[in-house]
């Protein structure tokens, strides 16, 4: 049988060039040939130099996640090589550099190896620079990929510059002829692409993509933002679409900046964002008590990297919990959304617009750096699912002429009160030009009609005001269906995670399943406010209940423990990593074993 589930890893300097590049293109000709594909990347935080890693899974069946093993190694250089050598299976094979790499004595005869003169190779047909694209030419007749599929792949992703084009499609014969003609040992993995039948459409694109066209979908019309690593993408590809839809984008001087900018144009009608990464949020934090001061909705995407402080800005993390939902002076709610993959960045973005918009909140949106970077094949997005909520706005023909300001507030009696009382806690918005609708949206504590107010009784209304507005989220939750959930519901194990850790999941639950170890999985997409009588009611009978997620400490773990006051199994990665598979499936295993010493 043909090898149809294939991990490769490509490493070398970044001073060399073109190391994602060729594990880009060699994941798109995959994906344009019919295969599902799943990437991830490590990139060095330095303008110039610095190890790069580049990790390919493709197969026939849908992939969850980078896989834990490495089939194939891309070694551009002696460091690619010394790092990774003993992540390849057995029987796997090594594709090196012969010009600035040799494979250690040990490896022997477990791993195949396939020596490429890259640089002499290059030297050949002059172009130093192309020694990535005669690897790609090299990797495709080695796993059987349609070279007409790369010869496509290659124009569109490097036909922008028309000089290079010629050179980079002559590069890429020369690695397929090398192959052909000199490796007469034929590869042990095949990527062969499916056969018979129609072949569904598939889009190929990365996290960041998925969540600025989410936002499109979602309305969003002005964006402001300060450019930072891993959130740059989302700003640059709107800067690119926003012209096309009368959007607006600005790049404003710092992240203070950008969330005022922002604040000002939802205050004038728009439906605004920024992105940024944890130190970006950490600026913003007095903007955003702003916001839930003000009432004025707003998304921040946070694209969470390690820290802290400026830490490891290319690393993933699931760091930034505690700072989204609790960084602020004194309690000042907020939204908060995790999506849990690639495709769900675009569905989750839509409804975090919808929340924000409808409880008139600030809502940070938490996605992570190796799903923003991500590569992944995903179905074309069904629009049907996109049905935007409107701001609740002031209409002056229908308000009554005699509302009062509330009691004792000495604001007398005028025709719109902005912070007006209401039982869901949410008032009408006026915007700058309506008649009769000025107010003022100052910080202070305030009336309803926005006059500042200090009085115990006013602090104490708008406190339950607030609070109202989110418990009415959980309803929207439920009917959004804000969650997932899979496998056996009766089993005495339990996984509760949040955010890209799913896939691995996935993947660790399935194996674990088919050795008789049930496990029943939740992934809330909601995690402030806390869906308590979901996951409540989810974990009340389960014996041992597992949170994995990618920080030092536990944070949503330890926040499940303090809610109810159970046992966590805290399976915890950090070091800027995503989380294996292995590594659930070691846990869940682990688990069963102590509930059998307990029986």
């Amino acid at each position: 049988m043909p090898q149809v589930d294939l991990t490769v890893r490509v490493g070398g300097d970044s001073a060399a060039g073109g190391i994602v590049t060729t594990g880009e293109i060699v994941a798109r000709i995959a994906a344009f040939s019919g295969l599902e594909i799943y990437t991830t990347r490590t990139i060095p935080a330095e303008i110039k130099g610095g190890h790069v890693m580049f990790q390919l899974r493709a197969s026939e069946e849908p992939v969850y996640s980078q896989g834990d093993d490495v089939d194939v190694l891309i070694a551009f250089d002696q460091e690619s090589i010394d790092n990774y050598h003993s992540l390849i299976k057995p029987n796997g094979f090594l594709i090196y550099n012969a010009n600035d790499g040799k494979p250690p004595a040990e490896i022997g005869e477990r791993i195949k190896q396939y020596g490429l003169p890259l640089n002499d190779l290059a030297k050949q047909i002059n172009f130093t620079r192309g020694r990535n694209i005669i690897t790609i030419g090299a990797m495709v007749k080695l796993f059987d990929l349609p070279y007409d599929k790369a010869v496509e792949v290659v124009k569109r992703q490097l036909g922008r510059k028309k000089e290079l084009l010629d050179q980079n499609l002559l590069a890429l014969k020369t690695g397929y002829d090398y192959v052909e003609q000199n490796i007469s040992q034929e590869s042990p993995y095949h990527l062969i692409p499916p056969s018979g039948g129609v072949q569904e459409e598939r889009l190929v694109m990365s996290g960041n993509q998925a969540l600025a066209i989410g936002a499109i979908a979602g309305g969003c019309r002005f964006y402001a933002g300060y450019p930072i690593t891993p959130a740059s993408d989302i700003m640059e590809f709107l800067a690119a679409e926003f012209p096309q839809i009368n959007g607006t984008m600005i790049q404003a001087e710092d992240e203070i900046a950008a969330i005022n900018m922002c604040l000002g144009g939802s205050f004038a009608g728009a439906r605004s964002m920024t992105a940024t990464s944890g130190p970006g949020v950490a600026l913003m934090v007095e903007a955003l008590g702003h916001a839930t001061m003000t009432e004025i909705p707003v998304v921040i995407v946070d694209v969470q990297r390690a820290g802290p402080s400026t830490g490891m800005p290319t690393k993933v993390s699931q760091g930034d919990l505690r700072l989204a939902i609790f960084g602020a002076a004194d309690d000042a709610p907020r939204i908060v959304v995790a999506p849990v993959s690639v495709e769900d960045c675009f569905y989750q973005m839509v409804n975090a617009f919808n929340l924000a918009e409808k409880y008139q909140t600030p809502l940070i949106f938490l996605s992570d750096q190796d799903m923003s970077v991500r590569v992944v094949t995903l179905p074309p997005f069904d629009m049907e699912r996109v049905k935007l909520e409107p701001r609740l706005l002031w209409d002056p023909k229908t308000s009554s002429t005699n509302n009062n300001g509330a009691s004792g507030n000495g604001s007398g009696t005028r025709e719109y009160l902005r912070y007006k009382v209401t039982e869901d806690g949410i008032s009408p918005m006026s915007l700058p030009g309506m008649p009769g609708g000025q107010y003022t949206a100052e910080g202070l504590e305030k009336a309803e009609s926005g006059a500042p107010i200090y009085t115990p009784e006013a602090h104490t209304r708008n406190f339950h005001k607030r609070a109202r507005k989110l418990a009415n989220a959980l309803k929207d939750y439920e009917a959004w269906k804000m969650y997932e959930t899979f496998g056996d519901m009766d089993a005495p194990v339990a996984i509760v995670g949040w955010g890209s850790t799913i896939g691995p999941v996935k993947e660790a639950v399935l194996r674990a399943q088919s050795e008789g170890m049930n496990v029943a999985v939740l992934y809330p997409k909601l995690l402030y406010p806390l869906p308590v009588e979901h996951i409540g009611s989810f974990i009340q009978h389960r014996e041992k209940i597992i949170v994995p997620e990618l920080n030092f400490t536990g944070q949503f773990g330890r926040m499940l423990q303090a809610q109810f006051e159970r046992d966590i199994v805290h399976l915890t990665r950090f070091g800027g990593t995503p989380l294996a598979a292995r590594d659930v499936y070691d846990t869940i295993k682990q688990a069963y074993q102590e509930l059998k010493v307990k029986a």
